[in-house]
């Protein structure tokens, strides 16, 4: 009995002795394969490339037609105006001056290095005049200084005045004095207190009136030969632009008790 394996190898080399292997023909069957397979991977990659570009575009054209309806459809808007909102105005209340703001106003005015003392305030109240009065002493004796202000008809001339006492100025004021003349001028004078007057009516019918004496009191011994301020110190301080003056009084003021 013949042994299989022994005879197997010999069957083979038999059966396949006439045969030649088509080595190129698979070669080159390989070769197309791949070129096919490559171009097919080639194409679909420019596909999926111009798929991905379609979609964008579409994406840009789509975001375009969206913006653009919402344009169309969106109404125009009103600007909004901002209004500040309306602070109340307090208009201040006019008040007519008192007899103490007046004498603030006097004590001011005064020449530097003078220290007023005892002063005294009366009018107001209606009554259309306010007067002041405060004592000053230099060293040299005591000095009464009265004032007084008020509103009333315009002065406009001299004619009321004694001669040589009155000029009108530039403005149209009346300038009145009376310098360093005696109290009692028509007959004997008591304690030789004598008095300088500067009195300024302007055009308007505010009136000042200021008088220094050389004595402490209008009716007393004089304590200086002559009042302490001058006729010129006396304008200066008449012609102050820092005076308020009071209203006129009413025609039908009545005077309460104690005006």
């Amino acid at each position: 009995m013949t042994n299989l394996h022994d005879s197997l190898p010999d069957l083979m080399r038999q059966a396949t002795e006439d045969l030649q292997p088509a080595t190129p023909e698979l070669v080159a069957r390989g070769i197309r394969r791949g070129k096919v397979l490559r171009r097919r991977r080639t194409a679909l990659a420019g596909l999926s490339g111009a798929t991905a570009v379609l979609a964008t575009v579409g994406v840009i054209i789509g975001g375009s037609q969206v913006l653009r309806t919402d344009a169309q459809v969106e109404p125009a808007t009103t600007p909004t105006v901002t209004t500040a909102p309306t602070v109340p105005t307090h208009r201040a209340v006019s008040r007519p001056v008192t007899p103490a703001e007046t004498l603030a106003t006097l004590t001011r005015l005064l020449p530097n290095g003078l220290t007023p003392t005892n002063s005294t305030t009366s009018g107001g109240y209606g009554l259309g005049t306010n007067e002041a009065s405060v004592l000053l002493d230099d060293g040299a004796g005591a000095s009464l200084l009265t004032l007084s202000i008020t509103t009333a008809d315009a002065v406009t001339d001299c004619n009321p005045f004694p001669p040589g006492t009155c000029t009108i100025h530039a403005d149209g004021s009346v300038h009145v004095v009376y310098d360093n003349q005696p109290l009692y001028t028509d007959g004997p004078n008591p304690g030789g207190v004598r008095e300088t007057i500067v009195e300024l009516f302007r055009p308007n019918g505010t009136q000042i009136s200021l008088t220094n004496y050389n004595a402490p009191k209008e009716k007393s011994e004089h304590t200086r030969p002559s009042p302490l301020l001058t006729a010129a110190q006396l304008a200066q301080i008449a012609r102050s632009t820092q005076w308020v003056f009071p209203p006129r009084q009413a025609d039908d003021f009545q005077p309460g008790p104690g005006s």
